[in-house]
């Protein structure tokens, strides 16, 4: 990574100095710089997210016994590699011989992992090669990217470097190439935290005004949005690059550092003063991210099948896609899990972190979960969704189990077009807790069902659905540490496990607010052609501006929250 950052400023500083027309063949032209810079600024933005997409892709077109053999020791190696990783990290700064002893241990089980990878992947990449592209995909050309763009669509690429940001728009006729020098990483994490600082306790309450939701964090003060910041960014990030734009109706953007805190939904195309409820960026585009631009090729060229592969798509040997046998759902869902905590108009997500529910040893405690506050908002959104869906299969209150969801529905949810959760969400603990779920909890804590699914538990799921909605806080947030993925480990489980895109927030969400925003988007979605690649981008945004349109949720935190990953 830093070998293609220290490129990538010698690329753009090239282009600084060369601006002007030049020939495309000329190696040292505008455009051939900006092209590689493209590819550079790719290398450098490599994600855990865009891997976990990249690999699920290999496995569901692998589609051979021999090599499903190869990919299934290879899945095993890297989650044991993975393992190795955490428990030496959880070992650091800890004294003593014992300590020491086992940090020997897991160096040597880590590094035998690293050399049984080394061995699959050269035999992968011997006998099966189109696999072995897949699950290390290069970065896309220019005119790779333009190719598998549709008409109405642009790609917005954006690069977080310490001194500047670097943006690029392309569209199938297009490219755009622009440097933010006042906004380098320290300043645009300062920014972002202005933003964000408005959208985690807002909408003050008014006992007896019903046209006020109650705030998400009950006793902190409302704080107002910041517009003048927001078009601040806009301003900065996409207006220079909004030529490439034009006349396009989605933009899929693929962004780093800071913005992956930051929905774009909510960047002000008009200067601070004008109206509340006009002006955002989400008024002009359907909106949706990718972890990274090579996972179009993912999602476009190979978790297709037939006529839906992208025309863009390379020609060559393909892989046989893997295909269900037996009819698919329409919806697969669980939610509004049996808890005893008083229902709140509140947010869905309490407490703060996983930590606050972990049991003696690495299981939830049952009886924290189930004094969790109730959700009667993910109860109605659900019974909704199950009006929408009467072929669908949709479990409630003590049916919500973690069993229901790892063994007696394993196989439809492999079998499910759209899957819903719709529960409270809590975000890594300081210890090794993870990021995950809150279903039913049982009477007794197990490995099989502690009433907790979490992030290594959801990866394990076989999933094919076309969109998971974790309609839940914090689904989309990192851990908080420095250097973190963007992606929260959560997210990034459930494109491990198969999805196709992902609908997640990105803070605590109004239970009323996501309650109107989920049906909303699945109400949109029923009224859209079929086939039509842009309908789940659509959805969302006209689920959004409805939200918007309610006057006791004009504030961002309400309407903004959620952000569609993966290709629309």
């Amino acid at each position: 990574m830093r070998g293609a950052l220290k490129w990538l400023g010698a690329a753009v500083a090239l282009l600084a100095l060369v601006g002007g027309p030049a020939a495309t063949q000329d190696p040292d032209s505008p455009d051939a710089l900006r092209a590689e810079a493209f590819e550079a600024a790719q290398w450098a933005m490599a994600s855990d997210a865009a891997d976990a997409l990249a690999r699920v892709s290999a496995r569901f077109a692998q589609g051979d016994d021999a090599l499903g053999a190869l990919a299934e020791r290879r899945e095993r190696l890297l989650a044991d590699r993975d393992g190795r990783e955490r428990e030496l990290a959880a070992l650091y700064g800890v004294d003593g011989e014992e300590a020491l002893r086992r940090r020997a241990e897991l160096t040597l089980a880590y590094e035998a992992a690293l050399d049984g990878l080394t061995v699959v992947d050269a035999e992968i990449a011997a006998r099966f090669p189109a696999y072995g592209e897949l699950i290390a995909p290069a970065a896309l050309s220019v005119a790779e990217a333009q190719a598998l763009l549709n008409p109405d669509e642009g790609l917005l690429l954006v690069l977080v470097n310490p001194e500047a940001t670097y943006v690029w728009g392309v569209s199938r006729d297009k490219v755009v190439w622009a440097r933010a020098a006042d906004l380098g990483e320290a300043e645009l994490s300062r920014s972002v935290g202005r933003l964000r600082a408005a959208l985690t306790a807002t909408g003050a309450r008014r006992d007896g005004d019903p046209t006020i939701d109650p705030m998400i964090y009950a006793g902190r003060p409302a704080a107002a949005f910041d517009r003048a910041e927001a078009h601040r960014l806009y301003a900065a990030l996409i207006a220079p690059v909004e030529a490439a734009f034009a006349g396009k109706t989605t933009l899929i953007s693929v962004v780093s550092g800071p913005l992956t805190g930051l929905p774009l939904t909510l960047l002000s195309t008009a200067p601070a003063g004008g109206p509340d409820d006009a002006g955002w960026l989400i008024d002009r585009y359907a909106l949706a991210g990718l972890p990274a631009a090579s996972s179009l090729k993912a999602l476009r060229c190979w978790l297709t099948v037939g006529a839906a592969r992208h025309p863009g798509c390379p020609t060559g040997p393909a892989l046989a896609p893997a295909r269900p046998t037996s009819p698919g759902l329409p919806l697969v869902a669980f939610g509004a899990p049996s808890l005893t905590g008083a229902a709140a108009d509140g947010a869905r997500g309490a407490p703060a972190d996983a930590d606050a529910v972990r049991g003696d040893g690495v299981l939830a405690d049952p009886a924290k979960l189930r004094a969790l506050p109730a959700l009667p908002g993910s109860r109605a959104e659900l019974e909704a969704l199950a009006g929408l869906y009467p072929r669908g299969l949709v479990r409630l209150g003590e049916a919500a189990t973690e069993t229901a969801v790892r063994t007696t529905d394993a196989g439809a949810l492999s079998r499910a077009r759209f899957v819903v959760f719709s529960t409270h969400g809590l975000m890594a603990g300081s210890s090794l807790t993870e990021p995950g779920l809150v279903l039913t909890p049982p009477a007794e804590a197990s490995e099989a069902d502690d009433g907790y699914l979490t992030a290594s538990e959801a990866a394990g799921l076989r999933l094919g659905a076309d969109l998971v909605v974790l309609s839940a806080c914090n689904t989309a947030a990192p851990d908080g540490r420095p250097g973190a993925e963007g992606l929260s480990g959560l997210a990034r489980a459930f494109f491990f496990a198969g999805a196709r895109g992902l609908l997640v927030s990105h803070w605590a969400v109004s239970d009323r607010a996501t309650t109107a925003l989920v049906t909303g988007t699945f109400r949109a979605l029923e009224g859209a052609e079929s086939g039509d690649p842009a309908a789940r981008a659509r959805a969302l945004r006209t689920a959004v501006l409805a939200v918007r349109a309610e006057p006791r949720w004009r504030h961002p935190a309400y309407w903004a929250a959620f952000t569609l990953v993966g290709a629309p």
